[in-house]
């Protein structure tokens, strides 16, 4: 029981925005400080959105095209993405990278920070329910932190697709973008979709969380079997208290993320084109396009796509989703666990 006590524990998981999440430490130890977690925490989600932002950009595009409606016309995935790229230069890849890098060190800290305030708080009331507590922190950082990264996600992926929504909006940029939404739609406009952003990354995270528990234990297993004799091979209580490898923690949270991305993209694809479409008191503007969406909820959404387009359509994207996971989960644990040890 000591050496399990003292295990390290090493989780990454998807939060809301698409921000990796890793808590890691040794069990019976401290924590990294607050400080020290957020500013590493912010620096990976950043680095990570550097690297896949176009392949962002794409899996947007893709996932607002609808066959013969407002968009561009739908084919096959290889088509779609070729397509996708004969008309989009380096710039426009980057379209909403702004917003989405100087949003992410806010409400990435703000979702760790709530996350490791939670987290101890809810293991002392929920003794010998590890699981529920990491995960129920989980849930509530992301719903706290939603108040952030809903607005931003809102304004990212506008931008993203804009030219795709044929005249519905024009935005020059982020700044232009929140100051047109909060004139025509409210405040309230910017936090589009809230309850679908909620109910995306929520299942996301469970699924997540669970499948890298399994994956975690059953590596360790055969990790620390092939060493025979030597090392922690042939102690369960020393392997118990081993970390794993880097590598093999990222082949585990590669493969349950991977996982987690093909199981909740319906999902993510109903929140998307939920919030790209204007609130319904500026729908009808003057001059305005005619709305490509019309959803009354997150389960609406599914039953409409599901209905005009098939049951395929719901995974448009999710192919470049989970392209766009591997590398982002390599960047940010590669890069928090390195800062953090630096600062």
């Amino acid at each position: 029981r000591e050496a399990r006590r003292r295990r390290g524990v090493s989780r990454s998981f998807v939060g809301a925005g698409g921000a990796c999440a890793m808590s890691g430490h040794v069990e019976g130890q401290a924590p990294p400080a607050l400080r020290k977690t957020i500013v590493a925490s912010s620096i990976s989600v950043t680095l990570g959105k550097v690297a896949t932002h176009p392949l962002d950009t794409i899996k947007a595009q893709l996932q607002v095209q609808v066959p013969g409606g407002a968009t561009v016309a739908d084919g096959r995935s290889g088509a779609a993405v070729r397509g996708v790229l004969a008309r989009s230069s380096a710039r426009s890849l980057y379209q909403g990278f702004t917003i989405a890098v100087a949003g992410a060190l806010p409400a990435g800290a703000l979702y760790m920070t709530t996350y490791e305030l939670l987290r101890p708080k809810l293991q002392e009331r929920l003794p010998g329910l590890r699981f529920l507590a990491d995960f129920s922190a989980g849930l509530a950082a992301e719903a706290i932190s939603c108040v952030l990264w809903c607005p931003i996600d809102v304004v990212k992926e506008r931008l993203q697709v804009q030219r795709d929504m044929r005249g519905l909006y024009n935005y020059q940029g982020p700044i232009d973008a929140v100051r047109q939404i909060a004139r025509t739609e409210g405040v309230l406009g910017l936090y589009r979709a809230y309850g679908a952003t909620l109910a995306s990354f929520g299942p996301q995270t469970a699924i997540n969380l669970a499948l890298y528990e399994g994956l975690e234990r059953r590596a360790r297993r055969i990790y620390f079997s092939g060493l025979g004799s030597s090392g922690a091979g042939g102690d369960v209580e020393a392997m118990a208290a081993t970390p794993i490898p880097p590598w093999l923690a990222f082949a585990c949270a590669s493969g349950s993320g991977l996982i987690a991305c093909v199981a909740t993209t319906p999902l993510d694809l109903a929140k998307l084109r939920m919030q790209v479409v204007r609130a319904s008191r500026s729908a009808g503007l003057a001059g305005a396009a005619e709305q490509p969406f019309n959803y009354r909820h997150i389960f609406d959404a599914l039953r409409q796509i599901t209905v005009q387009e098939g049951p395929r359509a719901l995974f448009k994207g999710a192919l470049v989703r989970c392209v766009v996971w591997v590398p982002q989960t390599a960047i940010f644990l590669a890069s928090f666990k390195s800062i953090l040890a630096r600062i």
